[in-house]
């Protein structure tokens, strides 16, 4: 495990105070005025992309890929702003008709939530099967991200840390880190109808992940997204330039179509 990991596993556990502090006035009849009804989230993704590609830079297959994902949430059950999820995800290389998939369980925790400022500490175990890595993967790892966000001049800015953490696969382990900072501005609104973009660069480090280790790639993003009510349509641009001589510089594409259906979410009442 990385020491990047270990820090945001460290960011995790100063927070359990704080959360079981309000678990515990929850309990004792003093709910968070503020916190609002649980809910329930499914969100569907289908799209294309002119191939697979990991953090690390290979691309797989010859590509284009067709890409969809499914997840099933429950938002602001304990604490405001937190959700459990899980999810599963494939992507299939068209030519050859050979899916990669991936599935797991995710807890987003709400460590800061302030008029301009907001953080994020999301923990997940996942499954990846990929037969098109190297002599084919089957991977156990555990992800954490740290998201950190604020608005400057009204508009929003994102620092976001994946700290990646191959536990068990019959590839070598390692873990890795991918480092993003972003901005999301929006460009339009009429109607119900928003245009946003969003754009930033992206880093990752490796240590023995799959073998790889150092500096691995510097990517420059771009998306357009079209959202009304619980629909998006998301447009993406991605170059990428190699740090090691063996990464290629690239560039990848997708769309993606994606549609959230949500309702409230009382177990307990039958409702």
């Amino acid at each position: 495990m990385s020491k990047y990991s270990v820090v945001l596993t460290l960011v995790a556990l100063c927070s359990v105070a704080q959360s079981q502090t309000m678990l515990t006035a929850a309990r004792q009849g003093k709910p968070d005025q503020d916190k609002p009804e649980p809910t329930w989230s499914v969100t569907l993704t289908g799209g294309y992309a002119n191939t697979f590609q990991l953090i690390l830079g290979s691309k797989f297959g010859k590509g284009p890929d067709f890409q969809n994902k499914m997840t099933m949430s429950v938002n602001n059950q304990f604490l405001r702003g937190d959700s459990l999820s899980a999810f599963g995800w494939s992507t299939t290389d068209i030519p050859s008709a050979t899916p990669s998939w991936q599935a797991g369980l995710l807890y987003k925790l709400p460590l800061l939530q302030r008029e301009n400022h907001s953080l994020f500490l999301t923990a997940s175990g996942q499954r990846w099967i990929l037969p098109m890595v190297k002599t084919g993967s089957k991977d156990w790892f555990v992800i954490e991200n740290l998201i950190y966000g604020t608005s400057i001049k009204r508009i929003p800015l994102f620092v976001s840390e994946d700290a990646y953490t191959l536990v068990k696969s019959n590839l070598p382990t390692g873990s890795a880190l991918y480092s993003q900072i972003y901005t999301q501005q929006p460009l339009f609104k009429h109607h119900g109808l928003r245009l946003a973009l969003r754009e930033g660069p992206a880093y990752t480090y490796s240590w023995g992940l799959y073998g790889c280790s150092g500096n691995r790639v510097l990517r420059y993003s771009g998306a357009l997204i079209a959202s009304w009510k619980g629909t998006s349509l998301e447009t993406s641009y991605r170059k990428q330039f190699g740090l090691q001589d063996r990464i290629p510089n690239n560039g990848f594409w997708s769309v993606l179509l994606t549609r959230q259906f949500t309702g409230p979410f009382h177990p307990l009442s039958g409702k």
